[in-house]
Formats: structure tokens, C-alpha cells, sequence
């Protein structure tokens, strides 16, 4: 069955779709985005790919005909389930079951994972590599480019975990922090026959025990309340807005001061003093939605984190529209960084009327006026060998309050039956997005060589931490043990949690901020 029509109504156009509503998936199992070097549009057509248009109006995916490169018929698939036409309904982050939040139960789950693309992506990605979308690297090459930190707003890509009745998108599989979710309509399943098939001839006993064959709601519809259902229609909209006119920003929000101009740091500054920012609310796709009173007009700001970074912002004023940092999106960020409680790095003035000027320590302070010298002060500072100020690790340091005093419970437990006819239950740990984010950094920017780190130190990979002497260790030897605690956390689910009740984590933070110092402005 070929769906024309969205369940809402509105026309679909199947595998002929165009935009941004064109969703391609890959599946990890066909190996196409890890080893084999195969064209792009390849990846859909193996085992296990498909194609989902995303409907504009409603935001539902509808699952269309498998692609394949000469027409013919896609054949035996155990992967897929349910056939073309099957609708998957948008739903709140919250109704996602612990299937999917944890590795240790999503690796036992037998959910298919992969990566999930956008026509976007295609754009985005054929404009990296200064070509067209009908000359696209293949896909060894565009998992390098995805996974370069230097291209973190190439967005429009995501990791994914599709099962029987849901669709998954993660910001990043080693962290499994969820960006949007899709659950299956009842009645709108078309089977597989197929698949019904390749069951029968399978003689596994443990099959039955799949726990993707017990998720949550897995035959009924959920109840998404009225006002949540207009926020992720806020957040579709909000990312077509970032598509067409976003800011390309691939900068850390924390150093918001950098990658804004110092007028509209100061405006942003007094609109966030004057509780000008209103509605900020998290609405999908990653992206955050608020708006801000400017006088008498409210402007709408739409901001995309990916990997604790803003990849792209937009916002309805002229400046933004002119692609321009705007006052507004300063105040919306610096709103972020209230709820969450992370302190944002500001110049010693935001005062439009202040001069602004350059101060360096090096022996007698050294005044450089920007002004006048524009782009060349940081190259006096080369000339003259200077060493920039400023903690070395700023980024470890900023989890310190959101973990001291969270604004929300750091994690919580969550049970999952284990098994179809067992008795007893499995406590699965899931964690909150301020500590998804510190994960995902310190993967991504910690002592990848941390078990090296502490062996110099004399130290097993498994130290106990309770027996050391926190207050007499230095920076490289903090940011080891740090780092083990994430990656132990992939072994011994539940250990991060321990370590943020026991206040181990916030004990080595504070020590790190002592040895580094911390001598900036913050608001």
C-alpha cells in the first residue's frame, strides 16, 4: 500500500518527495556508512534502508516504498516489519520507553540502529565537498566529514534506532541523548509479509524475549496532549526557518562573547536583565524555541545545539534575517544558560558607551584599542609570544553549579520487564540532558589515552576514587578520572549516577577549577 494522503489530510508524494521532508535511513548492519565505500544513494537501497517523508503539516513519518536502484522488488528483508504506508505519529521525548534510553537495554532490544538523513544534509554536504547532489561522496567519505568536530553545523543528520513501534532520532549513539521521536499509529501497520515468513523458519527460543516485542504503548495510540503537540509543531517549523535562513554558528554557547558583536552583546545583555525572553521551551529536532520582547514587537528565536554547540540560529529580525547576530539571540542564549545554571564567559564590559579595548597580562598590562587595530590584535599577541589567558578546561569547570544545584533531577530509574514470562524487573539509569552534554564532551574532548594517564600515575583504569587524595591532584590526573567515570558508565550502568550522588564528580571539578583558576567575568 502506497499512501497518497497523511492520515491529517495532507498530500504526500512518496518516493518522489523533495525538501526537506525527504528522510533517508541507512542501517549500522549493512556496514554501508562504515566499511563499504558505496555511493550515497546506494545506502537506502540495501538490506534495511528506507525512505520516510516527513509530512509538513502534522510532522508524522509515513514509511515509503523501498527504494532499490533498477525497480525490481526489494525481496526477503527481516529487518523491515511493517510494509510502505505504515504512519509513525510524533511524540513527546518523555513517552520514548527505556528501550531506547539505555545502551544496556537498547543493546539487547533487537531495534535496528543506524543513521537518519535529511534532503538537507544532501545539500549541505554536496556544498562541503563543492559539489552537486548528483556527484555526492560516497558514504566512507561522508561519515568522516560527519564525524570531524571542525564540521559541527553539518547538520541535518542524525543517529537513529527504528523498531516495531518506534522511531528514534539521537544527537549521538555514545551518549543516546534524544532529539525527536515517532510513535507507530495502530492500524496504520502494513505487514511485512516477508517478514512473517523469515519468523517462521526462525528457530531461535529466545526470540519471543526481544525487548522491542514489549515496548511501551506498542498497541496503542498515545495521548500527546494538545500543548505539546504545538510545541513540536513549533520545532518542525522552526527547523524549515533554520534550513532557509539559519546562521551557521559551530561555536561552544559558553563563549558566547566570541561569535557575537559587542553591540549586540550589550542589547542582548539588557534584554536578558529586563526578563525580556519568554516561552523558551525545547521542542524537537534539538532545537530550542523562544521568544523575546524588544519594545513593542516580539521577535522569534530558534537556536540548534548539536554536541554542546550551536550549529545554527535564526531569529524574525532584520539583523538576523541579514544573516547578523542579533541582540536577541544573545538573551535567548543567555536564558539557556540560567535554566541550566552554566555560567557564560563575558568581557570585563558590555556597556555600549565603554571603550573597547584588548587588556593582556604579560609582566605590565598592555592596552590594544580593537578599534583601531581591528583583526591585527591577535596577531600582536603572536608577535610578542603571548599565551592567551583563561582556564584550560573552562569546559569541564562550567558543570560544576549544574551539578552542585540542578534546576531538574540529574537522572532517575526506569524499569523494563526483563523478559516476556519473568518475574522480576531490570532498573535501567537515565540521565538528563545537562548530563547526556557533559558525556558527550568529555567523549569528545577528554583524555581518549586516560588509561595510559593513570598507569604514569601508578593507578589502575579502575581506581577507586574514594581513596585518593582529591584536594593534592593535578589537572592531567583529574581529567583521567573524569574520563574513566563516562566510559565506565558504558560497563557499569548506573556508576555516573553514583558518582553525581556521592558529590565525587563535583569534588574533582571544584579541584580542577582551583588548578586551572578562573579569573573571567560571568554572568
Amino acid at each position: 500500500m502506497v499512501r497518497r494522503q497523511c492520515v491529517c489530510g495532507a498530500p504526500l508524494h512518496g518516493l518522489d518527495t523533495q525538501g526537506p521532508q525527504m528522510f533517508g535511513f541507512i542501517p549500522s548492519s549493512s556496514l554501508a556508512h562504515y566499511n563499504y565505500d558505496c555511493a550515497f544513494d546506494t545506502g537506502v537501497t540495501l538490506p534495511g534502508g528506507r525512505i520516510f517523508e516527513h509530512c509538513l503539516t502534522c510532522g508524522a513519518m509515513v514509511l515509503c516504498e523501498y527504494p532499490t536502484l533498477d525497480g525490481s522488488l526489494r525481496g526477503d528483508d527481516p529487518l523491515i516489519t511493517y510494509g510502505p504506508g505504515t504512519v509513525y505519529e510524533q511524540c513527546d521525548i518523555a513517552s520514548v520507553p527505556v528501550t531506547y534510553r539505555s545502551f544496556r537495554a537498547l543493546m539487547s532490544s533487537g531495534v535496528t540502529g543506524g543513521v537518519m538523513y535529511s534532503q538537507a544534509f544532501r545539500t549541505n554536504l554536496a556544498q562541503l565537498f563543492q559539489t552537486d547532489e548528483h556527484h555526492m561522496p560516497s558514504w566512507k567519505i561522508a561519515k568522516d566529514a560527519m564525524l570531524d568536530p571542525v564540521n559541527n553545523a553539518l547538520d541535518e543528520w542524525w543517529y537513529a534506532s527504528i523498531g516495531r513501534n518506534f522511531i528514534v532520532l539521537y544527537e549521538d549513539s555514545q551518549v543516546l541523548h534524544i532529539v525527536s521521536a515517532w510513535h507507530r499509529i495502530p492500524g496504520t501497520a502494513i505487514k511485512n509479509s516477508d517478514i512473517v515468513r523469515i519468523n517462521g523458519l526462525n528457530s531461535d527460543p529466545l526470540r519471543v524475549h526481544a525487548r522491542d516485542t514489549i515496548e511501551m504503548a506498542a498497541e496503542s495510540e498515545l495521548e500527546i496532549p494538545d500543548e505539546r503537540r504545538s510545541v513540536l509543531g513549533i520545532g518542525n517549523h522552526a527547523r524549515l526557518r533554520l534550513i532557509d535562513s539559519g546562521i551557521r554558528v559551530g561555536h561552544i554557547m559558553r563563549e558566547l562573547a566570541s561569535w557575537s558583536s559587542p553591540d549586540a552583546l550589550a542589547r542582548g545583555v539588557r534584554l536578558f536583565k529586563d526578563d525580556a525572553v519568554s516561552q523558551l521551551t525545547d521542542t524537537s529536532f534539538g532545537i530550542r524555541h523562544a521568544v523575546v520582547r524588544d519594545g513593542d514587537t516580539d521577535e522569534q528565536v530558534d537556536l540548534l545545539m548539536r554536541h554542546d554547540v550551536v550549529a545554527k540560529v535564526t531569529c524574525t529580525c532584520a539583523a538576523a534575517q541579514a544573516k547578523h547576530i542579533c541582540a536577541h539571540i544573545v538573551a535567548m542564549v543567555l536564558d539557556i544558560a540560567r535554566r541550566y545554571r552554566f555560567r557564560i564567559v563575558l568581557p570585563k564590559s558590555t556597556d555600549d558607551n565603554a571603550p573597547r579595548t584588548l587588556t593582556r597580562k604579560r609582566g605590565a598590562h598592555t592596552d590594544i584599542d580593537e578599534t583601531m587595530y581591528g583583526h591585527y590584535a591577535d596577531a600582536i599577541d603572536v608577535m610578542r609570544e603571548h599565551t592567551p589567558d583563561g582556564p584550560r578546561y573552562d569546559w569541564l569547570t562550567a558543570y560544576i553549579e549544574p551539578f552542585e544545584t540542578p534546576s531538574a533531577p540529574l537522572y532517575h530509574v526506569e524499569f523494563l520487564t526483563e523478559g516476556a514470562l519473568a518475574m522480576h524487573n531490570v532498573g535501567y539509569c537515565v540521565y538528563n540532558e545537562v548530563v547526556l552534554s557533559f558525556v558527550d564532551l568529555v567523549i569528545n574532548q577528554g583524555d581518549k589515552d586516560y588509561a595510559r594517564t593513570l598507569r604514569h600515575y601508578g593507578l589502575d583504569k579502575d581506581v577507586s576514587i574514594p581513596i585518593l587524595n582529591v584536594d593534592t591532584l593535578d589537572a592531567a590526573l583529574i581529567a583521567a578520572l573524569i574520563t574513566m567515570i563516562v566510559y565506565r558508565e558504558r560497563r557499569n550502568e548506573g556508576y555516573l549516577a553514583e558518582c553525581l550522588e556521592n558529590g565525587i564528580i563535583v569534588r574533582l571539578l571544584k579541584r580542577m577549577r582551583e588548578v586551572d583558576g578562573d579569573e573571567a567575568d560571568l554572568i
